[in-house]
């Protein structure tokens, strides 16, 4: 399973060298707002007895990984990897040690692992043009940048600037809150504390 995943992911590996046309380059890829949401996805698949401050927590595990953009790092590298969400989980079940969430701190820390390594899953499936594209979704094991070529999300792009800015923006997010608006809703049903008899 393993081998057929890797062999997956190394046919996925992008290439610096692809041409491209001018009005095909885009910086982004899905917005923080369907991070935001992903991340409430993510921890209520891990922690499906969540309340809502560890559903918020997830939320903001995920848009974390953008960090990068203010760091002297390549962006969607390091912070876009299973490294990353390794060291989040070993970080979350530190902190957690000395809260009230203490009994459940690997499952919460799991909630928020997941919830970073939805971003980098985002981010491969979303569309990128910018050198390099996709994620460095192996880091430290690889530094080769991964993309799904699917374009599941459309970009939201940060060059206000540019002719079709609102257009394609608009586009994208209305894209993305028609995938993961309903995702959430289910997942934060499903989340719900149960009430005891």
């Amino acid at each position: 399973m393993l081998r057929r995943l890797w062999t997956f992911a190394s046919q996925c590996q992008t290439s610096h060298f692809l041409p491209l046309r001018k009005r095909d380059i885009v910086e982004e890829m899905p917005s923080p707002v369907g991070h935001l949401l992903a991340g409430v996805v993510a921890g209520s698949l891990v922690s499906p007895r969540a309340g809502w401050p560890a559903l918020a927590a997830c939320a903001v595990a995920a848009a974390i990984p953008d960090i990068d953009l203010l760091l002297p790092v390549a962006h969607r590298g390091p912070t876009h990897s299973v490294a990353a969400a390794i060291i989040a989980f070993a970080a979350a079940v530190l902190v957690l040690q000395g809260t009230q969430w203490r009994e459940d701190r690997v499952r919460l820390a799991s909630a928020i692992a997941l919830a970073v390594l939805s971003h980098a899953l985002l981010d491969w499936l979303g569309e990128d043009s910018s050198r390099p594209r996709g994620v460095m979704a192996f880091w430290p094991v690889s530094t080769g940048y991964y993309i799904s070529n699917l374009d599941l999300f459309g970009a939201v792009d940060r060059r206000y600037w540019i002719d079709g800015f609102w257009r394609r923006n608009i586009a994208a997010f209305a894209r993305e809150l028609a995938i993961l608006v309903p995702l959430a809703w289910l997942a934060t049903r499903r989340a719900r504390p149960r009430k005891r008899i």
